[in-house]
């Protein structure tokens, strides 16, 4: 067995509650640690890709065009630009 490790923090009806989990899904507890971490790191990933891979909501023209609209605005009320 390799080195034993400690996190700071947690309670024992937490610690119960976890272990209760693993055996309920019949793993170790380290397995279980494994797999939520890997599960939380999927999640966690998957939503700003949704994010940041999302389909544009106007068109290279429309941008432009509200670019161009902002710009005018701006220095009609002497704004930087």
């Amino acid at each position: 067995m390799s080195e034993v490790k400690n996190i700071k923090g947690l309670d024992d009806e937490t610690w119960a509650d976890f272990k209760s989990l693993a055996a309920k899904n019949k793993m170790k507890a380290a397995d279980m640690f494994r797999a939520m971490v890997k599960t939380y790191g999927q999640k966690t990933t998957g939503a700003w890709d949704r994010i940041f891979k999302h389909k544009p909501i106007f068109t290279d023209k429309e941008y432009e065009e509200i670019e161009r609209r902002i710009k005018s605005i701006r220095k009609e009320h002497g704004w930087r630009i």
